[in-house]
């Protein structure tokens, strides 16, 4: 049997979804207990943090660290294209890079959304979220385009209209239950690959 998920970490997740599913001050510390499988108002969530807004803020920074960790496992992609890239090496890392953007995107839907309910009083933990987090994913995609196309005189802007549209695919599904279209991932990703392969090698 696989380890139980230790309680610090059970209310962490379930504080998130609750604070994004109801918003912050809509959810009660004994909803976060129940929903983490504890005793409701038995003071639990008590003994890991001194307060919900310390759980709020434990749980933003923890998907703060984890998009750090992950940025710089995909940022150590641009090594591979050494002084003289190679061409076949670009459709792969491209791909590459489109899918685990959009794993981000679904990992941080709690976060998301908590943050459209209640950034006015997250206070710097908003530009704190935009500077390592999002910016974070951009500037990661941008070191594998001046990788991949050195040539390309401005990848910061280039990775910014390329990943929006991926962008649009989840903020759609997100918002009105699926996909432009229907169009599911393995479509779009196929797409958007081609498309971003061909923008990126004409800028070799």
């Amino acid at each position: 049997m696989p380890d139980p998920v230790p309680t610090r970490q059970r209310l962490l997740d379930e504080g998130l979804r609750l604070f994004a599913e109801r918003g912050f001050r809509a959810t009660a510390v004994g909803d976060i207990e129940a929903a983490a499988g504890l005793q409701p108002r038995r003071g639990a969530l008590y003994r890991h943090f001194p307060s919900k807004a310390a759980l709020l803020d434990a749980a933003v920074r923890a998907h703060i660290e984890q998009a750090a960790a992950d940025g710089a496992r995909i940022g150590e992609l641009d090594g591979v294209f050494g002084a003289n890239p190679d061409p076949e090496l670009l459709r792969p890392v491209v791909a590459g890079l489109g899918a685990w953007f959009l794993a981000e995107m679904d990992r941080l839907h709690d976060l998301t959304r908590v943050l459209e309910h209640d950034g006015q009083r997250m206070g710097d933990l908003v530009a704190a979220v935009k500077a390592e987090v999002v910016d974070l994913s951009y500037r990661t995609a941008a070191r594998l385009v001046r990788a991949a196309a050195p040539a390309t005189d401005d990848p910061e802007a280039l990775v910014v209209l390329l990943l929006g549209s991926l962008v649009a695919l989840r903020r759609t599904a997100w918002t009105f239950g699926s996909p432009p279209l229907r169009v599911d991932d393995d479509r779009a990703l196929a797409a958007w690959t081609d498309l971003s392969v061909a923008v990126i090698g004409g800028r070799r």
